[in-house]
């Protein structure tokens, strides 16, 4: 069953401060978030914004970290948002989210894909905050 009250904090999370939630990137505005520390609160101009993945991870208290990778042999780098706890080994933010909120794969690809509009992600958390084994898609409004 999925994590009824994690799907229910983020859910506020997101209609309480509308301006930190921002699909389209895991963790922006800053490059290290720690548990204790409310993305409100994480930047003095408030810029910090989570995606709903990352909002699981913060709120079950892992450390998210942006991350670049070694250049390639074109000079390109790529970055990742990576999730972890003191003493546990990174992994990829949604990795850690759709395990702290037990989704399935498919709810986990819709809820955290960067397309999924606010009020589809508002409504498949309120679905998944009331207790329902998985998300039913098609009972949200297009």
């Amino acid at each position: 069953m999925p994590n009824s009250e994690l799907a229910a904090r983020i859910r506020s999370a997101i209609l309480t401060h509308p301006r930190h939630y921002d699909p389209t990137a895991w963790l922006g505005g800053i490059t290290l978030l720690r548990p204790d520390t409310p993305p409100h609160e994480a930047d003095p101009l408030c810029r910090t914004t989570l995606c709903v993945a990352s909002y699981a991870v913060h709120f079950t208290g892992h450390t998210l970290e942006v991350v670049d990778d070694p250049s390639d042999s074109h000079g390109s780098r790529a970055t990742h948002t990576l999730a972890y706890k003191p003493g546990s080994e990174p992994l990829p933010v949604w990795v850690v989210a759709q395990r702290e909120l037990r989704l399935t794969g498919n709810d986990a690809g819709r809820l955290f894909a960067s397309g999924t509009r606010a009020f589809t992600v508002l409504a498949a958390l309120a679905q998944l905050a009331s207790g329902m084994p998985h998300v039913d898609w098609d009972a949200i409004p297009k």
